[in-house]
């Protein structure tokens, strides 16, 4: 009977136990299930301060003083039309042609081109150039001269500050040794602010104006260009480069045979009058034989 009654209280505890532990666990889940909001708050949270990240971010580029430029070499079969589009992109854009040369013969002609164009088109304006012909080369780059830009107006400021100050000296001054040392010291000051101003003036003429170095050339076959690293794209500009191979050795035989003409015809000649005088000497050595047997 003892044993009996231990068995039925230990049953009873574990019992218990299992009831405790169900407890537990549903309130554990209960717990996890208010964690999400607050999960999902701190997501939003980091969103947030990532927007707020972006936001500082292009806050700064846009206070930076940045040079943008780029140079191109690109391929056209329609010379003219080509470089005419260039020039209207480039009045559009509301840019300008900072130079511009040509070169060579038709069939062959080269441009170059300096184009300056406002920063804020840079983008579009790049964006264009790939679409207008054939693309060989297409680079681009920035330099920042935010400090160089920066210690200039330091610098202006401060000497404009010394200006200042010195007039306000010269008109006080009395003495004549006074007098000349001033505006000597007002002519070295003067002469600095005007340098800075200059160099101030370039720099902000290279951020407003972004540079585009353009190499064109009119060609008969454009050249292929490598889509990618694979084996199909490794056939396929094979093929390209086997058909412009091909296509360039017929116009220059055709060439060849254009300029060598006066002396392909002697040679027809010469030719034509060594057959005719072998067909008379096998005539006449036939003439003969038969002769010989009459």
């Amino acid at each position: 009977m003892k044993r009996r009654w231990l068995c039925m209280v230990l049953a009873l505890l574990l019992l218990l136990s299992l009831v405790a532990c169900g407890a537990a666990s549903g309130s554990t889940g209960i717990t996890g299930d208010a964690e999400v909001p607050q999960r999902e708050n701190g997501a939003a949270a980091m969103d947030a301060a990532s927007s707020e990240s972006t936001a500082d971010f292009s806050t700064v580029r846009e206070n930076a003083k940045l040079i943008l430029s780029a140079d191109f070499t690109l391929e056209t079969q329609e010379y003219d039309a080509t470089c005419a589009a260039l020039e209207q992109m480039t009045a559009e854009a509301g840019g300008y042609i900072q130079s511009s040369g040509n070169a060579g013969e038709k069939g062959s002609r080269t441009a170059n081109y300096t184009l300056r164009v406002p920063q804020e088109r840079f983008e579009t304006f790049f964006a264009q150039l790939g679409e207008t012909c054939h693309v060989v080369s297409a680079n681009r780059w920035s330099e920042d001269v935010t400090e160089k830009y920066t210690d200039i107006e330091t610098r202006l400021a401060t000497l404009q500050t010394k200006h200042e100050r010195l007039l306000a000296l010269l008109d006080q001054a009395a003495k004549m040794e006074d007098i000349i040392s001033l505006e000597n010291a007002l002519a070295e000051c003067e002469y600095e602010i005007d340098s800075l101003t200059g160099e101030k003036r370039h720099y902000d003429d290279l951020v407003g104006f972004s540079t585009f170095t353009v190499s064109l050339r009119e060609v008969q076959t454009l050249t292929a260009v490598s889509a990618g690293t694979g084996f199909g794209a490794q056939v396929a500009q094979a093929a390209q480069h086997g058909l412009g191979g091909l296509t360039a050795t017929v116009r220059g035989l055709i060439l060849m045979v254009v300029m060598l003409w006066p002396v392909l015809m002697l040679l027809g000649i010469a030719g034509g009058v060594y057959w005719r005088v072998r067909i008379y000497r096998k005539k006449k050595a036939q003439q003969s034989a038969q002769s010989k047997k009459e």
